[in-house]
């Protein structure tokens, strides 16, 4: 059976108040102050074809207004909402994705940066599984559910896209008939969505290019950008995604996508063995953790210790294929010392010690003591 939720609506009944001057019981205004409001929520069944319902009256029954486009684009809101459920509130979720792999066209290291050393070892299954989630970040882009969880199975393939595919017409309409419509970014924003949901995901690209181009300020921008980065990612397209991720990253701290940029940005370098400039990223996530009061030593949300987790991990690889410890020493010698070198040095001694590199994990560790010798971690 078809699962979709359907929301309550609230009803608030009007108070009509006749004055009736013949009526020995009428009341005054006054006296409803005594009154208390009844705020009773009244479920509605079938709200959603309710209300477009009195979308279609109101688009065919009433003369063109200023009021047109609104209503074409709320019916189609509602119409991709009763197919789908609610598409999402845009925040960051892992969902399966293909699984990560290496590039075979890796840019070679700029002369201004330190060149990869080759250790020519086989990952162990932590760095598959530390590549692999960093493949299956992800947003949320069906509500609660995937697509496969919201449609049956596969017959009538053409009358269970009616919906949105019905939706994306009424976005073209409105695109074409309103080009000056202020909420047109909003228009293409749920136009790619819709097209997401139904596996498009080329045209969705292509709207989101749209969106991007014509709508530099809109509110979507941050979004958009990563979708854009997330799918240039799982397709091993890590240049491109580079640059999706650095248009939110280089927005500023304010972007509900920052730390997750950052990240991800970290992973687009990484993938193109760009190690240097993959670190910058991973450390401007540390600083801004730190900077927003993060304490390492306290226990946080299972994602947020997760991702930190993570990028502790991905820096003692990119510390590992840049040189080891001597690189750790030199790049904040030159780039300013942190509170949590002591975990960088820690996690690097771990890494290598994992892989029974002993003489290297014991490097680590001994770098960074001959450091900080009156460190509380020495």
């Amino acid at each position: 059976a078809m699962m979709r939720r359907f929301r309550t609506a609230l009803v608030a009944a009007p108070l009509f108040i006749a004055a009736c001057t013949s009526s020995p019981d009428k009341h005054t205004l006054a006296e409803l102050r005594g009154v208390s409001a009844d705020t009773t929520d009244v479920r509605v069944e079938d709200g959603l074809e309710t209300a477009m319902q009195s979308y279609r009256r109101f688009l065919e029954e009433t003369p063109e207004s200023a009021m047109t486009a609104e209503a074409m684009r709320r019916l189609a809101d509602l119409k991709i909402e009763k197919e789908y459920g609610i598409l999402g509130d845009g925040a960051p979720v892992e969902m399966p994705a293909p699984d990560a792999g290496t590039t075979a066209d890796a840019r070679a290291a700029l002369l201004t940066r330190r060149k990869p050393i080759n250790n020519a070892q086989p990952k162990s299954s932590s760095e598959e599984d530390l590549e692999r989630r960093a493949t299956e970040q992800h947003l949320l882009t069906a509500g609660d559910h995937t697509l496969d969880e919201v449609l049956p199975d596969a017959t009538g393939a053409d009358l269970k896209q009616a919906g949105p595919a019905e939706a994306i017409a009424l976005y073209d309409q409105l695109l074409e008939k309103y080009p000056s419509y202020e909420h047109n970014d909003q228009v293409l924003y749920q136009k790619a969505r819709a097209y997401d949901e139904l596996g498009r995901t080329d045209e969705a690209m292509v709207t989101i290019e749209r969106l991007i181009a014509a709508y530099p300020q809109s509110k979507y921008l941050d979004e958009v950008q990563f979708r854009r980065g997330e799918n240039f990612f799982v397709r091993r397209k890590y240049r491109d995604a580079e640059r999706a991720y650095a248009g939110i990253t280089t927005r500023g701290a304010h972007s509900d996508y920052y730390e997750l940029a950052l990240y991800k940005l970290g992973w687009a370098l990484y993938k193109q063995d760009l190690y240097d400039e993959a670190l910058h990223n991973y450390v401007a996530l540390l600083d801004y953790k730190v900077s927003v009061g993060y304490d390492f030593d306290q226990k946080h949300e299972e994602e947020d210790e997760r991702r930190i987790s993570d990028t502790f991990d991905v820096i003692s690889l990119s510390f590992s294929n840049l040189g080891g410890p001597q690189i750790v020493r030199e790049y904040f010698a030159e780039r300013g010392h942190r509170g949590y070198e002591d975990r960088v040095y820690r996690n690097l001694g771990e890494f290598y010690r994992g892989k029974l590199r002993y003489q290297d994990a014991a490097s680590a560790y001994q770098t960074f003591v001959g450091l900080y010798p009156f460190h509380k971690s020495a």
